[in-house]
């Protein structure tokens, strides 16, 4: 017994089903209306809305059969084959040009027509959410209105005929679509077989044309019937295809990625994940099939314009292949043994150097006064240059760990099914992370201070220079108030700078192996004259392996110093806080005032360093976290428990957060 129908809807289904009756409403219009008014208000009334109309047709016979013939002339009169093969059309324009086009569409609908049946359905099934209470309808209740349609009986055998013979005209133009992205050069490059050997794309192409040629001879009376084993054979091939795309995605890990073929490698795995449902559908599919295959059509229409699911389908690849080389970086970012902790303390301290040296040329460059755009170029000069230094002199900036570290993370759980063995993984790298973090910070933000304070003190007291006025210290000690200021508003913008410096890193080294520079390096004449065979070797192997880690840094910097340029333009007072800057900062003003701040206030400055540190690596690290384990299909539920893992590690072993153990 179902349950009764919203009585809101009662008199309007009467209507309408009035209307069916006496030949008035047969047409787009009144279904678009039926199903306006079936729309619960609540997903979880989708149910009864549907009952009660299958209830109603069941009280109506007369009813009943107009409605089933209307649904039968309004389906058989429409081309299927597109909404069945589900084809996007093929664009160039790689991410911009993708969602640029649905942006487009989400701001103008297209038009619709009488041809094709994705144009009934989006006229039907007008609102973009839709699916969702469709969706949410109890199988039972698909199942009484299919009986009450007798959808399965002789009355719809000519509909189901079209369906099917639409349904193989779509198989085929998801083989040849399949086919046509399988044999590109782009593939080819990374396994030439396709080249050499027939293509198991075109193979598979190839084979749904014989299927659909059998299946005609059967429609046309031929007594021969269709191969009963081509299912088998098409699901065999599609194995091969799949097998080459996994194949083609491996060897892309190491021979880099073009953006273009990214959303090429997405398009193609959606045709051969379509081509499987199509052929399931073509063998012999029962109701519950059937309705999912409908309820299928109905989001697809509804979602065509989505930008969301356009970019949930390519950005796991994208990201996948750049933060497949951040963390091959990463791992020079986490110490096992405490020599590499004390190296790695070395490194940091040695940044710190050139920190306090950058640090005081940035004040330098703002007494200059020169106008905005060229302030925001000097400034980034200045971080971009000193952060190239940095790395060329093989010196470590703390915060630049996450965006890296995030990545080897990722990597150390995938391909690991058990969860709890993922879990216990997670809290090892996590450990082994947390130690190299802080000692990197402790290089950075001590030496970088000590830096700072050295520099205020000799110029002022043994060369009679002083190097920041009175007014500036106490601006810039001012500036490091952790509530009195937005500098932890302007730490989490400099940690959001972090993770997409780490990107582009990724992004650089992508390129550099999949355009081939290294090579180009060495085969380029007039650099081998100049330089010399060996030299052109060592700088080629180092623009392999650095030129990612150079772009990355001088991006940052430059991000960095044309903050300001950028909040002055549209008018906001934005600017960056970096904790290696702010400690030097710090020191500059303690200096500069001669020790004559008071206690209170040097306790609230070291607390906004070093909230400041907190702020860009907590945004920075769950930024590239969330992106590295997106790119391995990792999802939340998949580490779930992983806090309160760390947590049991901190309390049982907190050392090992702070201090490598001793081996075994």
């Amino acid at each position: 017994m179902s349950l009764p129908v919203d009585p809101a809807t009662q008199p309007v289904l009467g209507t309408l089903l009035d209307e069916l009756g006496d030949g008035s409403g047969t047409g787009v219009d009144w279904l678009a209306r039926l199903v306006a008014a079936l729309r619960p208000a609540a997903a979880d009334r989708a149910g009864d809305s549907l009952a009660g109309l299958t209830d109603r047709l069941t009280a109506r016979p007369a009813a009943r059969a107009a409605f089933a013939a209307c649904l039968d002339r309004l389906v058989a009169e429409r081309l299927h084959r597109i909404a069945y093969a589900h084809l996007e059309p093929l664009r160039g324009g790689g991410l911009a040009g993708n969602v640029m086009v649905r942006a487009f569409g989400r701001l103008l609908p297209r038009t619709v027509g009488t041809v094709f049946l994705s144009d009934l359905l989006e006229e039907v099934f007008e609102r973009s959410d839709d699916y969702r209470w469709l969706e949410a309808v109890p199988a039972a209740d698909w199942d009484r209105l299919y009986e009450c349609l007798e959808l399965d009986g002789e009355r719809c055998a000519a509909l189901r005929a079209r369906c099917r013979a639409e349904l193989f005209e779509a198989l085929r133009l998801v083989a040849a679509r399949a086919a046509a992205l399988g044999s590109d050069p782009a593939l080819m490059r990374y396994l030439p077989d396709l080249a050499r050997y027939e293509s198991p794309f075109l193979q598979l192409s190839n084979e749904v044309e014989r299927w659909h040629s059998a299946e005609a001879a059967v429609g046309a009376g031929n007594p021969r019937p269709a191969d009963p084993h081509a299912a088998d054979h098409v699901g065999v091939l599609l194995a091969q295809c799949r097998d080459v795309v996994s194949r083609v995605r491996r060897l892309s890990r190491e021979a880099g990625v073009d953006v273009n073929l990214v959303v090429q490698l997405a398009g193609l795995e959606r045709a051969l994940t379509r081509l499987e449902l199509l052929a399931t559908l073509a063998g012999a599919p029962g109701r519950a099939a059937v309705v999912d295959f409908f309820l299928r059509l109905v989001r697809q229409e509804n979602r065509r314009n989505s930008i969301a699911d356009w970019w949930g389908d390519t950005a796991q690849l994208l990201a996948r292949r750049v933060t497949e080389h951040a963390s091959r970086s990463g791992e020079h970012y986490m110490s096992e043994t405490r020599g590499e902790l004390v190296a790695m303390f070395r490194a940091a301290a040695g940044a710190g150097y050139v920190i306090g040296v950058m640090a005081l040329i940035k004040v330098y460059l703002g007494r200059l006064h020169l106008p905005p755009l060229w302030e925001a170029v000097a400034y980034s000069l200045n971080y971009g240059l000193g952060f190239v230094l940095v790395h060329v002199l093989h010196l470590t900036i703390a915060t630049k760990q996450p965006a890296m570290t995030a990545a080897t993370i990722a990597a150390s759980i995938d391909g690991v099914p058990d969860r709890r063995a993922r879990i216990a993984a997670l809290v090892e790298v996590a450990a082994k992370v947390s130690r190299t973090q802080w000692v990197s910070i402790a290089g950075n933000v001590t030496v970088g201070f000590a830096t700072a304070l050295a520099i205020t003190l000799v110029a002022g007291r043994l060369l009679g220079f002083h190097p920041i006025v009175a007014a500036k210290a106490e601006h810039l000690i001012a500036d490091l108030h952790p509530w009195q200021s937005p500098a932890l508003l302007y730490a989490a913008l400099a940690g959001i700078y972090l993770y997409l410096s780490g990107l582009v890193s990724g992004y650089y080294d992508n390129l550099c192996l999949y355009h081939g520079v290294p090579e180009r390096l060495r085969r380029t004449r007039w650099l081998r004259r100049l330089i010399g065979e060996a030299r052109l070797a060592r700088f080629s192997g180092y623009v392999e392996h650095e030129l990612g880690a150079l772009a990355g840094n001088f991006v940052f910097g430059c991000m960095l110093g044309s903050t300001p340029l950028v909040g002055h333009l549209i008018g906001l007072p934005l600017d960056i806080r970096h904790v290696a800057f702010a400690s030097a900062n710090l020191g500059f003003g303690l200096g500069a005032l001669d020790f004559t701040v008071p206690p209170a206030t040097v306790v609230v400055s070291v607390v906004g360093v070093l909230l400041i540190g907190l702020v860009n690596l907590s945004v920075s690290f769950q930024l590239a976290l969330r992106t590295a384990l997106r790119s391995r299909g990792i999802g939340a539920d998949d580490v779930e428990g992983l806090a309160g893992a760390v947590l049991e590690r901190l309390w049982r072993r907190p050392l090992d957060f702070f201090w490598s153990p001793r081996p075994g």
